[in-house]
């Protein structure tokens, strides 16, 4: 790990268990056009000292040592990105940066604390109100980047400051400021060790209207907060990374509410292919694993086994008072429900149920069973029923084709047929 000496801004690399023996500052910030980069502070310094983003650097290393650190970290230049080796490592080892970071230094670049202040100069300057510097956060560009989630809530302690450099005091308002605009629960960001008791789809909807320069990185800035590691392949696209990536998290969660998003297309899987997926979901909560069945990607679809039927059913029930399911009609738009719960506006708690379709003469075989092919239809929408009415509901073993297996069926059903008709 690169760190920053805060009396010569200069870069002196620590193995692991070295770094425990050398507390550090490391800062949350908004990348600029003009900042320096690990290759230009390692080369010649002169030459970068006329840019923005070294003034950021000294600035920077001078209030750490003012608050005693004699290291630090910045991503901009404490990252050999020229080595894909060296980012792999640094972007997978983000989170625990900032975790076991002493302190974190959160610059609000665009925050000032003084009115009309266009400079360093302070004479003369009028302090904004509390209440106009509050605002200025609530606005700052700091709460929109991807990055900056897992910035707010890995670290054990968080300083904050404006434009200047001047400390933006903390409080109880504050914290209300970034957990009303983060849509984050203040507990989270006062204890990050609750991190663990909030569901992945909450989670995910976090990060949901946040922004990227890369479209990848809303998957790889969001590998931290689920506790995956990955291979970082800048060119794969935004949805190929954010695909894998919940992928990876369901390779150690049985959380069906990754499964709960909901979105304007016409046909789908059931990974989303965005965090804008669950933007607005509703809060979440989790079954308790009594009756719970794994599931999992593989070639041919995602397998998961699920209770299913079909919307004509559910609403003779509802009609009828009644709890008496049968088998679905073949052939027909099915709804699956999620093994999870989603709260209604009147704070009831009920079964959410996504809508299928069958893939016209598509069955695999799946561990010994033959597994029926289904797409997600409908998709930006659910039916939610109370959990008293589901009772009797069947289950069955289905696969669930994403995109990519979606077309590949259709393309060698059309093929097979074509031949055999020819």
């Amino acid at each position: 790990m690169w760190l920053l000496n805060t009396k010569s801004t200069t870069l002196e690399f620590f193995n692991e268990a070295q770094v425990l023996n050398h507390p550090y500052a490391i800062l949350s910030h908004v990348w600029g056009s003009e900042e320096v980069l690990w290759h230009e502070l390692r080369e010649d310094r002169t030459a970068v000292h006329d840019k923005a983003g070294w003034k950021k650097i000294t600035r920077f290393c001078a209030t750490a040592e003012k608050y005693g650190f004699a290291y630090a970290w910045i991503d901009t230049c404490c990252i050999d990105k020229r080595s894909s080796a060296d980012l792999t490592e640094a972007i997978n080892s983000m989170f625990k940066y900032y975790y076991d970071a002493a302190v974190c230094f959160v610059y609000f670049q665009d925050v000032h604390k003084y009115v009309d202040q266009g400079n360093d100069s302070l004479i003369g300057a009028m302090e904004v109100t509390r209440a106009q510097l509050l605002s200025a956060v609530r606005a700052t560009r700091w709460l929109s980047r991807a990055w900056t989630l897992q910035e707010l809530l890995a670290p054990a302690r968080r300083c904050f400051f404006a434009a200047d450099w001047s400390e933006i005091k903390g409080g109880g308002d504050l914290l209300d400021v970034l957990a009303e605009s983060a849509k984050i629960s203040r507990q989270l960001i006062e204890d990050r060790s609750l991190l663990r008791s909030f569901c992945i789809g909450e989670r995910m909807s976090w990060a949901s209207k946040r922004y990227v320069t890369r479209g990848e990185d809303v998957a790889y800035s969001l590998m931290g907060l689920f506790d995956v590691h990955m291979p970082v392949m800048y060119g794969e696209g935004a949805e190929a990374a954010f695909k894998r990536l919940q992928r990876e998290i369901m390779q150690s969660s049985f959380d069906m509410t990754i499964f709960a998003w909901r979105a304007n297309y016409e046909s789908s899987g059931l990974l989303a292919r965005s965090p804008a997926d669950f933007a607005d979901v509703p809060p979440l909560g989790l079954w308790a694993p009594w009756n719970l069945a794994p599931f999992s990607m593989t070639n041919v679809g995602l397998s998961i086994r699920v209770n299913i039927t079909d919307e004509q059913q559910i609403l003779d029930n509802i009609k009828q008072h009644q709890q008496k399911f049968e088998k679905p009609r073949s052939g027909v738009t099915l709804l699956a429900a999620l093994q999870c719960d989603v709260q209604t506006p009147t704070g009831q708690w009920q079964i959410p149920m996504v809508y299928l379709e069958p893939v016209k003469g598509a069955r695999f075989f799946v561990n010994g069973k033959c597994l029926n092919a289904y797409r997600r239809v409908r998709c930006a929408e659910w039916m939610i029923l109370p959990s008293k009415q589901f009772v009797g509901c069947p289950f069955e073993d289905i696969l669930v084709l994403q995109d990519e297996q979606y077309e590949l069926a259709r393309q060698a059903t059309q093929q097979h047929f074509s031949r055999r008709e020819s």
